[in-house]
């Protein structure tokens, strides 16, 4: 008689498998998600070193390209232009010869306090240097800010005439009310005059003609103040006037341009950057060549702006995206001065650049 077979036991996992299996596969999630986390942190990083050479390359071409423009006078000589007796002092936020000069470039050493009272006192970034650039601009590419609320990095005036495209300015438009604020008016091979365009009228006879000739031309009258503001955005903490503790501290290149009503607009250029110092090129023998670079407290004591014929500009330019992998406890030189990140800051990535740049106008034969 055979035996009946034995059924088998139906067996399942046992603790120690269990146990093996969960251990095995905590593991594998957690190398997945560091594997995640970790291309997520390069991307950011990646992205911010992006953004950083972004930055600079915009910052360089902008400064390259209004320096450019400085002392540029409709073809007219400097020493050929003057100002008019009836344009305003302006000393409301600035001192009246910052804002209104036949000079096309004017630079200022930075220190402890702000070099020029045009600067908020609550925004300027300590031992950052500034400057100015003044010169006479097409009508179409003028930068007026008829609303001083909206800053904005261009923007031109309304069309003379809309219905047939950019005209010449002539008096009638001057004198209309959207001529408000400063030209400059060449009488081409003889001279020219800074004035109100309500004023137009009064210039001197061969300055005022009924109807223009074809010798006079119209110039927006630019008078731009670049510098370093201490925050990005200090209207962060509700106060929009004044970068304080509560705003971002990211330093920022930024400008204030001259308005149509004799206000000034301060428009953000560039965000992270962190200094920025000028050395100024001097022509001492009236070669148009730069002889030597030197600081705006040399070329102030021989009052030698009008010589003043190249910049160099060196800046410090950080990324905006903290990597705490990095302690940045590097000294960048600058021209004259040397620059070490505070230690609130070391955590970001930066970078130096270095370049000269020709005043055009100043350079001519």
């Amino acid at each position: 008689m055979s035996k009946a077979p034995r059924r088998r036991r139906e067996l399942g996992f046992s603790i120690v498998e269990l146990m093996v299996a969960s251990t095995i596969s905590v593991i594998m999630f957690t190398v997945i998600i560091q594997l995640f986390s970790n291309n997520k942190e390069a991307y950011r990083i990646q992205e911010g070193a992006s953004v950083l050479n972004e930055n600079a390359r915009y910052a360089v071409s902008h400064l390259q390209y209004y320096l450019r423009l400085a002392d540029h006078w409709g073809g007219i000589e400097p020493d050929e232009v003057n100002i008019d007796a009836g344009v305003p002092g302006l000393a409301l936020d600035c001192t009246g010869s910052a804002v209104v000069s036949t000079v096309g470039f004017r630079g200022y050493n930075g220190g402890a306090a702000r070099p020029v009272d045009c600067i908020n006192v609550n925004n300027y970034e300590p031992n950052t240097d500034a400057f100015f650039i003044r010169y006479g601009a097409a009508h179409s590419d003028a930068v007026t800010l008829n609303d001083t609320d909206v800053p904005a990095l261009s923007g031109a005036p309304s069309n003379p005439d809309a219905n047939s495209g950019e005209e010449p300015v002539d008096i009638a438009y001057m004198l209309g009310t959207e001529g408000d604020g400063l030209w400059v008016r060449t009488n081409l091979g003889r001279r020219a005059f800074i004035v109100e365009g309500a004023d137009v009228g009064s210039l001197p006879n061969d300055m005022s003609p009924s109807s223009d000739p074809l010798s006079i031309t119209n110039y927006r009258y630019q008078s731009m103040l670049y510098f370093i503001r201490s925050c990005s955005n200090p209207g962060f903490s509700g106060d929009t006037a004044n970068c304080d503790a509560n705003d971002d501290g990211v330093p920022t290149l930024v400008r204030m341009t001259l308005n149509p009503d004799f206000s000034f607009t301060e428009q953000d250029v560039v965000a992270g950057v962190e200094n920025m110092q000028l050395r100024y090129g001097l022509d001492t023998d009236a070669d148009m060549v730069a002889d030597t670079y030197v600081t705006a407290a040399t070329v102030d004591a021989s009052n030698a702006w009008d010589a003043v014929i190249a910049v160099r500009i060196s800046v410090v330019i950080a990324n905006l995206e903290r990597d705490n992998t990095i302690n940045d406890t590097k000294t960048y030189f600058l021209q004259d001065f040397n620059y070490t990140p505070p230690a609130e800051a070391r955590n970001f990535r930066r970078a130096q650049y270095d370049f000269t740049v020709q005043i055009r106008n100043m350079n001519r034969a």
